[in-house]
């Protein structure tokens, strides 16, 4: 069954297409366009500025050996497009090359890769303001923050396979009215954004074990200090 549904996705979303390019006509490939360049701006931006500063600041640790460690992980996430592909890589570098702690590499990372969805909470709020504004519907300051909350919640439930975001953004849209069919138009370009959403799951799941592992750290140094 799912292969069937795989194989008819393509006509699903030529379908479902074909009756938004009659009525905006080319404008509907810049609106693409510029949806692209968009969500993939904004995830590079969010790990460049948010995500890198918080594991050099909060986690002490250098940001050129942060981003060195984590390169491979990242290629392998922006390739496979899943966090659990790259869970192995993930592993190897927070034991091996950042020598963090069991814990961190043995239980958290772990199951930052099973719940922890930074890209993809990014990607499905873009994702619901872009169908909003192609089927002119109106967004107000109330229906933003529904999307917000309903999309960081959803993401913790985002499974980590190519793709796995768009398939968790029903309830974002239902949240507000939006057409549930608006998916369909976006899987159109979603894997590129998907590679992009996934390299940022994967920086966040390794930002975190750098906070984390830092605290671990200092709490295992109080405890050994002498009274």
């Amino acid at each position: 069954m799912v292969r069937w549904v795989i194989d008819l996705a393509p006509y699903g979303v030529f379908a479902l297409a074909v009756p938004l390019a009659a009525k905006l006509g080319l404008s509907a490939l810049g609106a693409m366009a510029s949806y692209t360049v968009i969500v993939c701006g904004i995830s590079t931006l969010y790990c460049a500025t948010i995500l890198y500063p918080a594991a050099a600041i909060l986690g002490r640790v250098p940001l050129p050996v942060f981003a060195r460690a984590w390169l491979p992980a990242q290629a392998v996430a922006f390739s496979a497009r899943s966090s659990m592909a790259a869970l192995p890589a993930m592993i190897e570098i927070a034991r091996d090359k950042l020598k963090l702690p069991a814990s961190i590499h043995g239980f958290l990372i772990p199951l930052a890769a099973a719940t922890f969805r930074p890209g993809a909470g990014v990607g499905q709020i873009l994702g619901a303001l872009f169908i909003a504004r192609l089927y002119g519907i109106p967004i107000g300051v109330g229906g933003l923050v529904a999307i917000t909350a309903t999309a960081l919640v959803t993401s913790f439930s985002v499974p980590g396979i190519p793709g796995g975001s768009i398939v968790a953004m029903v309830p974002v849209l239902m949240v507000v009215s939006l057409p549930v069919e608006g998916i369909g138009i976006l899987l159109g370009v979603d894997t590129i954004l998907d590679m992009f959403r996934t390299t940022t799951n994967t920086t966040g799941h390794l930002t975190a074990a750098m906070v984390l592992a830092h605290g671990e750290r200092e709490t295992e140094d109080a405890i050994a200090q002498p009274v």
